[in-house]
């Protein structure tokens, strides 16, 4: 099994909460709700929700709703 680096020394961690709603066009559709900040966002693809996740932690805690909802437009 593969072990990974899990970032303790990059900073804070942060929770999402997934939720699947529809599977069409190969790709994976929902809402992803960042716990830390009470931010939920739709997700159309799950390339887009790739990039959220990323963004959301790129920008660390110091996001906004905003902010937050801007990075993956």
């Amino acid at each position: 099994m593969r072990q990974f680096d899990t970032g303790s020394e990059r900073g804070q961690k942060a929770t999402f909460i997934l939720q699947i709603k529809f599977r069409q066009n190969a790709s994976w559709q929902g809402t992803v709700q960042w716990v830390e900040k009470k931010q939920e966002i739709n997700f159309r693809s799950a390339l887009e929700l790739i990039k959220i996740i990323d963004s959301a932690c790129e920008q660390g805690y110091q996001a906004d709703v905003i902010g937050f909802e801007q990075a993956i437009i």
